[in-house]
């Protein structure tokens, strides 16, 4: 029987060759304009840059440290995800989340798809089974974004105590760990969790710098508002489009506006650069030399 040859599709390929410099355009494009909007009403937040000419060193170093606190949580939210999958090495796995972290600032998650072809290649775990653990990521995010969404708006008009409606899930996921089936689920679920907590702790001393005490609760819901803000598809890391999602919702916050909400995450964005980068080029120097040293051990193994 004649095969007939299947005209090649060059939809998908056309659509990366746009998709790429679109997303680069518009995650630059909404962090200058967040800069633009800083920068063109600083009139307005006078008391802001005069709090920032004397930072107070506390809330700098909470804005510096609670990074690499965060990239460790991740690391090990994909330590427990993925090693269902495969043997990785819980130093392997943050190297590779730092490095894939400081990649992921260029659009459409590059250190993403690398995270999973270092999977598939050098741990042997397929494609698939990787993304499932993004896919579950994801999920745990957004889950934990909707309790604690629920629990500050209990917090603040149902009468129950704040500590009480957000700590609620601790020693449920700590129980939950001591059965099995359950023990991964409540255990990185813990993890996010404990993420958050990081997140809001680093709004909290953001504003600070800014002379605006945030509270705990406004503390927490813009740390839901910045994870969800930062599964945003095209921007790496959510560029862009955090700062403004974080402008937008500081206006419902006593005591803050759109330009606070705006140059407090330029703060935060700021803070994670510098410390993305450092930890981020380690991670990719530890992880050329594992595969270096595989390589070699791989050829002197060689019949």
């Amino acid at each position: 029987m004649q095969m007939t040859k299947q005209p090649f599709d060059n939809t998908a390929l056309g659509r990366s060759r746009w998709l790429r410099p679109a997303a680069l355009v518009i995650g630059v494009a909404l962090l200058t304009s967040a800069i633009a909007v800083v920068v063109g009403r600083r009139h307005l937040i006078g008391e802001a840059l005069e709090a920032l000419g004397e930072p107070r060193f506390l809330d700098v170093l909470v804005l510096l440290a609670a990074v690499p606190v965060n990239l460790f949580l991740t690391g090990l939210l994909f330590y427990l995800l993925i090693r269902r999958y495969g043997r990785v090495g819980f130093l392997e796995m943050q190297a590779l989340l730092a490095a894939s972290t400081l990649v992921n600032f260029v659009p459409l998650r590059p250190g993403l798809f690398g995270r999973i072809a270092y999977h598939k290649t050098i741990n042997a775990i397929p494609a698939t089974d990787s993304a499932k653990t993004v896919a579950q990521a994801v999920l745990l995010s957004l889950l934990v974004a909707a309790y604690l969404a629920g629990a500050l708006l209990v917090g603040s008009w149902g009468g129950v105590p704040l500590w009480m409606a957000v700590g609620l899930p601790v020693p449920l996921l700590a129980a939950g760990t001591i059965n099995r089936p359950a023990r991964v689920w409540c255990a990185a679920a813990g993890v996010r969790y404990l993420e958050v907590m990081v997140w809001a702790l680093r709004y909290h001393a953001a504003f600070s710098l800014l002379g605006v005490e945030l509270g705990p609760t406004g503390a927490l819901a813009l740390a839901c508002v910045s994870m969800v803000a930062m599964l945003a598809p095209l921007t790496g890391n959510g560029l862009g489009v955090r700062e403004w999602a974080i402008g937008l919702a500081a206006r419902l916050l006593p005591q803050s506006d759109l330009v606070l909400g705006l140059t407090a995450d330029l703060l935060n964005r700021t803070a994670e650069l510098i410390m993305v980068l450092l930890l981020g080029l380690v991670g990719m120097g530890w992880l050329a030399w594992r595969v270096r040293k595989s390589t070699v051990r791989n050829v002197s193994s060689a019949p």
